[in-house]
């Protein structure tokens, strides 16, 4: 496997997963993905395994460099219990710093069951990182038995492909992408006026002045149908899905940093330290100020809600992972 030479090359897909390609029940179905890519771009996908250390995963550089150097991802992500994996939470985290900056990314839950909770999570953590989540996803049933044909899977996968690079072709215009088609369906065009919208909210959620007509501009809209279209899309209000990049970036500084409250309020967008702090609490269970001082403490969710007073949900975890499953 070998890092793609430079832009002017085919498009290169890169699968970034958790999943182990023995995994039982997943032997029919991931060759088809893996074909379905390889046609489509005329290349191989590259293929990098994010599990533990120890059994072969990849280093953070590696996976940093063929990030950057792919035209698109696909997020192969096991999904157990309305959450995704601790690998992936880590994966992401070591893709931060621009590598998936204006990167199309496609997800593809794997598990017995849909769960449309942790994709969710998985596109708010992509939009924070400055990625674009394209509408479609995908999810492999993990079967016991081998399932009794491919034509369904290799079918959905070619428009998941097909949708994914199409995207790159539109957010890289200096990527002659050829092979790319557009995604099929009535509603492609306003697929790709939700990306720009996600991609301006991604960029100025820190700004007080962002308002649902001002991303409905970008989107070319009126406010109304965008309101309709947005949540179509992402499955989350417009209002949601900006509060929930505001308090992971409020999380960030809280931990990470030893700014004022008041300072944090102004940065994640707030003109108000009370608003901020109420949205905080409803988010986290606790204040910003528990929250932080929880943190520093080491405390357990059952500690730092202790710590939070009366008001304080034992039963909400306080130190969330971005892929936990919380309620934002």
């Amino acid at each position: 496997m070998t890092l793609p030479p430079s832009h002017s090359a085919p498009p290169t897909v890169l699968v970034v997963s958790d999943v182990p390609a023995e995994l039982p029940g997943l032997a029919p179905v991931l060759p088809a993905l893996r074909d379905v890519i390889g046609k489509a771009t005329g290349r191989p996908a590259s293929w990098l395994w994010v599990g533990r250390p120890r059994r072969g995963a990849a280093a953070d550089d590696t996976l940093r460099t063929w990030a950057r150097r792919a035209h698109g991802l696909v997020l192969l992500a096991g999904v157990r219990n309305e959450s995704c994996s601790v690998e992936v939470q880590l994966a992401l985290d070591r893709l931060a710093g621009g590598a998936l900056r204006r990167k199309p990314v496609g997800i593809v839950s794997v598990g017995v069951g849909q769960s449309s909770h942790a994709v969710d999570h998985l596109r708010v953590v992509l939009a924070a990182l400055g990625a674009v989540a394209i509408p479609k996803a995908l999810h492999l049933p993990v079967h016991e038995q081998p399932p009794p044909g491919l034509g369904q899977p290799r079918d959905g996968a070619r428009a998941f492909v097909d949708e994914l690079l199409w995207f790159a072709a539109r957010l890289r215009e200096d990527v002659p992408l050829t092979t790319a088609h557009p995604p099929k369906g009535h509603d492609h065009a306003a697929a790709v006026h939700v990306a720009a919208a996600i991609s301006y909210i991604t960029e100025n959620f820190a700004d007080n002045d962002l308002t649902l007509e001002s991303a409905a501009h970008v989107a070319h809209m009126s406010r109304y149908h965008f309101s309709r279209t947005f949540k179509k899309h992402t499955g989350r209000r417009f209002i949601d899905f900006v509060t929930e990049l505001r308090m992971q970036r409020a999380q960030t500084l809280l931990l990470k940093t030893d700014l004022p409250l008041s300072d944090i309020c102004v940065q994640v967008g707030y003109r108000d330290l009370s608003h901020f702090q109420r949205t905080f609490k409803a988010a986290f269970a606790v204040t910003p100020s528990v929250y932080r001082s929880a943190a520093l403490a080491g405390l357990t969710s059952a500690g730092a809600a202790q710590a939070g007073g009366p008001d304080a949900s034992p039963s909400e975890p306080v130190l969330v992972s971005s892929c936990a499953g919380n309620q934002l």
